[in-house]
């Protein structure tokens, strides 16, 4: 017997659950060749059955999720001794793709076994619906699913994924006295190597692109903020207001000040 529940559908941008349940299914019960327009998880609670995707067929037990991506044509059947018992959870979002992909739901995976995700899949049968905390319940469960399949995937870490968390690390904490030596620590890499796939994949050094960030960011402040010069120092990273001035005159060959008297000048010339 399938038991569905009420979802009301907010469009939330990243991750966006669409519809949840649970069925205890009869023996040799089979469902699919349905085209949806959103992602659908099932997770075996217990049990056993197949699931046919591409002409290929899977057997899958207790503890096993499969998932039918949008627009794609699947079967799937219990098994006639030992009928499965399934949670389910449909969701998109523009945050879909990359989550799976990097949950290990490639293009050629359509599923995955892990036994440690049954609790979260009984909390989530929990939820109740018609509430107005359910969506953004399911939601948080969504992300600690992708955690969980995350965490299982012990693939090395590449160039790419080493410069992308220094460029968030950067982007995130500018303001910070942060060194690239303290970022290569972090990262459990050497600072050496980390400056050169980073200049490699970016044109830039990580130094470099640390001040591209503070810079960009003064010049925000002192285009759309009351700070002062040295409050907009110290707002992007610099204690020393005149190595500041230093720095950002070199960039854009002014100081401060006269950069932001030249924008108030032309904000006054434009009122007139």
């Amino acid at each position: 017997m399938a038991v569905e529940r009420s979802v009301l559908n907010r469009s939330f941008p990243g991750l966006n659950p669409i519809t949840y349940g649970d069925e205890r299914c009869d023996p040799g019960h089979s469902y699919g060749y349905a085209s949806r327009e959103y992602y659908l998880i099932h997770y075996i609670m217990s049990g056993c059955g197949t699931f046919a995707r591409g002409g290929v067929t899977y057997s899958l037990h207790r503890g096993c999720m499969f998932l039918i991506r949008p627009g794609e044509l699947t079967f799937y059947q219990a098994d006639e001794k030992t009928p499965w018992e399934y949670i389910w959870i449909g969701f998109d979002g523009a945050l879909c793709p990359s989550l799976l992909r990097s949950s290990g739901f490639t293009d050629d995976v359509c599923w995955r076994d892990v036994p440690q995700a049954s609790s979260l899949f009984e909390e989530l049968r929990s939820i109740p619906d018609r509430r107005p905390s359910t969506e953004l319940s399911l939601c948080s469960l969504l992300y600690g699913l992708f955690s969980i399949l995350c965490s299982q995937d012990a693939s090395p870490r590449t160039p790419r994924d080493y410069v992308a968390r220094t460029s968030d690390y950067i982007r995130a904490n500018y303001a910070l006295p942060i060194s690239i030596e303290s970022i290569a620590s972090m990262l459990g890499i050497d600072r050496r190597y980390l400056s050169r796939i980073f200049l490699r994949e970016t044109g830039v050094t990580p130094k470099e692109f640390l001040v591209r960030v503070r810079l960009n960011r003064a010049a925000e402040l002192l285009e759309t903020s009351s700070c002062t010069v040295t409050e907009t120092a110290r707002s992007v990273g610099y204690d020393d207001v005149y190595n500041f001035s230093k720095i950002f005159k070199k960039k854009y060959g002014i100081s401060p000040a006269h950069y932001r008297q030249r924008l108030f000048s032309r904000k006054t010339e434009k009122d007139d």
